[in-house]
């Protein structure tokens, strides 16, 4: 038995955690390995004790990683050795009682309702095949809230045009159906005949193709945004994901119900989508100072 291949297969296939999460998993696993002199899928491995993971993150401490990539390698490690537990290769999980770094509270940022508008009513995209599908790509990620993955596992098939939706497949494939604009659905029908008149695209297809109607990959989706949110934002983050924090917080500000919200991001519980009434409450606060005779 290999305890580390059998841990990323597990995860893989039976847990069916995401491509990102099984090889950050797997990394972490294998660091922690080389700090201890070993390689992953040695039996030293299980010896290792809670001493000889303090240490190394405390190495990395002092080496500067961040408390969020921290409490993710301790994680890690803790669903390695529960792993291992399960199938009685160890008797205690040595990661259980690791103390996890304390993160910084930080507010997720997102762009102005006004800043996106001048964005979209801009002439910079182009009518061309290019300029269609980076406005496709900006807007079903502001339109949505879908993270980077779900826009590049989205198929033609995914979208049912009878009643304006998209079905996404979000994290562990679970999949949800979010509503879509009648902007939006226009902009999809412009780009698809584009697409289709290039190259050849059937309904299983991935729908975001580059310039050559290859499949998008996560490199040149980033790039698009980053291009295009340059002159929306001075933000230091231009990502996708600036546009589902953007998303999520124009639709609490515009008195969406927290709930939805948190359906419509595909959320496994509420707590992860309560920071963005954060935002939506410091918005309340400039209005009642702005409008409150005394304040």
């Amino acid at each position: 038995m290999n305890p580390f291949n059998d841990f990323r297969n597990y995860i893989k296939v039976e847990k069916r955690y995401s491509e990102h999460t099984v090889r950050a998993y797997t990394d972490d696993i294998r660091q922690f390995a080389h700090f201890i002199r070993t390689e992953p899928d040695s039996n030293r491995i299980l010896s290792a004790s809670q001493t000889e993971i303090r240490e190394w993150i405390i190495h990395l401490m002092n080496e500067g990683w961040s408390p969020r990539t921290l409490r993710r390698k301790i994680g890690a490690l803790r669903t390695f050795f529960k792993y291992c537990m399960r199938n009685r290769l160890v008797v205690v999980n040595p990661a259980e009682n690791v103390i996890l770094p304390k993160l910084k509270k930080q507010l997720p940022e997102f762009i102005k309702e006004s800043s996106l508008d001048a964005l979209f009513s801009e002439e910079q995209f182009g009518n061309d095949f290019p300029g269609i599908r980076d406005r496709l790509i900006l807007e079903l990620f502001y339109a949505t809230g879908m993270r980077l993955s779900e826009l590049l596992s989205l198929r033609i098939s995914s979208f049912d045009w009878t009643k304006g939706e998209v079905r996404i497949l979000g994290k562990r494939n679970k999949e949800r159906v979010v509503p879509l604009t009648q902007n939006v659905q226009q902009l999809l029908r412009e780009y698809i005949k584009k697409a289709r008149e290039k190259y050849t695209l059937s309904d299983s297809d991935p729908i975001i193709l580059t310039d050559k109607g290859e499949p998008a990959y996560p490199k040149m989706v980033q790039r698009t945004v980053q291009k295009h949110l340059t002159a929306a934002t001075t933000l230091e983050k231009k990502s996708p994901h600036l546009l589902r924090h953007t998303f999520a917080t124009h639709m609490l500000n515009n008195g969406a119900d927290l709930n939805a919200v948190k359906e419509l991001l595909g959320h496994a519980n509420l707590a992860a989508t309560e920071i963005y009434t954060h935002n939506t409450y410091e918005k309340l606060k400039t209005i009642y100072k702005q409008a409150h005779p005394r304040a």
